[in-house]
């Protein structure tokens, strides 16, 4: 949105009345200038914010979420949502209530869809987040809320849509420092949207400050998409236009930036009962069959040596793989044999020999990071580069005593190495 029709809106909003959030957890990641919400808020919290809402006010809503695992009917949760909301109404409040994700690892995880069922037979849903890919079983990721408290006066739609006829995507964003407060809105749009097609941000994440992260992410963007100048430091009406209307390119450009996780979305491919057809893809990679056992200690192997970002598993998974096909060093051409090999993996796998412990991500691998992993292997692992040999952190600080940060530059200038998420891979 340019700072002209910020202001419209900004106007409208006066003349319509003030936007309030109340709710639980997803209530408080949509953010908004008067967000009351509070991480774990029950019903009769979330009845307690609303009396804070002033008359005539925009309100966007969740709860009874947390209501579910406290052993509360569906049929009374959906009755609470529905008495507060006629309350909030009963003051003159338009209200936007946004529909919690069934999920995948809640409390009470049985008696979620039921409860979401009761809520929509009660009351008029703005938004259902079922759907978005999950952070952690239970949550969105939190691109999935930006942009649910929308800067617009109330209109027909609920959730509204940017006040922007021309459909621009932050055009005449330039990077800072300053960053203007008036601007934060549309850098998150610009950040959300560089994210899904493939371009990080940066560990910082969506934080609506157009700085040397974003710069890198749009100079990466506009590379790809042969747009001019080719240069990050601006947003300018081709950049807009083309980031409104893009698809994701088979393999983007690097932008140069960590990410402890990545926001590419895996959806139902992300679990433990994908195994077999991770184990096909794995199989396919490799040129040979493995065993149940083998394909065990490569998904724990990758959990343990990767960090959340899902390329960068699929990496580390592939590694281990060329590793195997090759016979690396002599090693042995078996998944075991790689990974138990000495001074090579056993910080993570442990080894027999001299009885080092498995590193506890590997022995006790949550079930969610299993479908993660799971997931991006049918997602990821067919696209990667099967001549990597090696990876290793692109964190001088993670080199401490003891260790070799000599090999990073070696890794860093070694043919067809790429940095993705913390880790360098490649040929060395």
């Amino acid at each position: 949105m340019r700072y002209t029709d910020f202001k419209i809106v900004e106007t409208k909003l006066r003349e319509a009345g003030e936007v309030y959030v109340i709710g639980d957890s997803h209530a408080k990641a949509m953010g908004g200038a008067n967000n009351l919400a509070s991480n774990g808020a029950r019903l009769s919290a979330i009845a307690t914010q609303a009396n804070n809402v002033p008359n005539g006010a925009t309100v966007y809503m969740t709860g009874g979420h947390n209501d579910v695992p406290a052993g509360t009917s569906p049929q009374q949760i959906a009755s609470q949502v529905q008495s507060i909301i006629n309350t909030l109404q009963g003051k003159g409040c338009t209200v936007n209530y946004i529909l919690f994700p069934e999920g995948s690892s809640n409390t009470k995880q049985e008696q979620m869809g039921p409860t979401r069922q009761a809520i929509t037979t009660a009351v008029t849903v703005g938004k259902d987040l079922e759907g978005c890919s999950l952070s952690d079983g239970i949550h969105c990721q939190m691109s999935s809320y930006t942009g649910i408290v929308n800067a617009s006066a109330p209109s027909n739609d609920p959730i509204g849509n940017k006040m922007d006829s021309d459909n621009d995507i932050a055009q005449g964003l330039e990077a800072g420092p300053p960053y203007p407060p008036e601007q934060v809105d549309d850098v998150k749009a610009l950040q959300t949207r560089l994210e899904e097609l493939g371009y990080s941000v940066g560990n910082t994440g969506i934080d609506g400050k157009y700085g040397p992260r974003t710069e890198r992410a749009v100079a990466a963007f506009k590379r790809d998409n042969n747009v001019t100048p080719a240069t990050g430091n601006s947003v300018n009406p081709a950049a807009s236009a083309t980031l409104a209307t893009a698809t994701k390119v088979e393999n983007p450009t690097p932008t140069g930036n960590n990410s402890r996780y990545s926001s590419e979305p895996l959806g139902d491919l992300a679990d433990v009962a994908n195994l077999a057809q991770a184990k096909e893809v794995v199989e396919e990679f490799l040129g040979s069959t493995i065993t149940d056992n083998d394909m065990n200690m490569l998904v724990r192997a990758t959990a343990s040596e990767a960090s959340r970002h899902n390329r960068e598993r699929a990496a580390v998974t592939a590694v281990i793989l060329n590793r195997v096909r090759l016979n690396h060093n002599n090693y042995g051409a078996s998944i075991p044999a790689q990974l138990e090999a000495h001074n090579q993996f056993q910080a993570v796998t442990g080894t027999s020999k001299n009885g080092r412990q498995a590193s506890d991500g590997y022995t006790n691998m949550t079930t969610r990071t299993a479908g993660e992993v799971i997931g991006t292997i049918i997602q990821n692992l067919p696209g990667q580069n099967r001549t990597w040999r090696n990876f290793t952190s692109n964190i001088p600080s993670a080199y401490g005593p003891g260790t070799d940060i000599g090999f990073l530059t070696t890794m860093r200038n070694s043919p067809g190495a790429q940095v993705i998420g913390q880790t360098v891979f490649g040929t060395a």
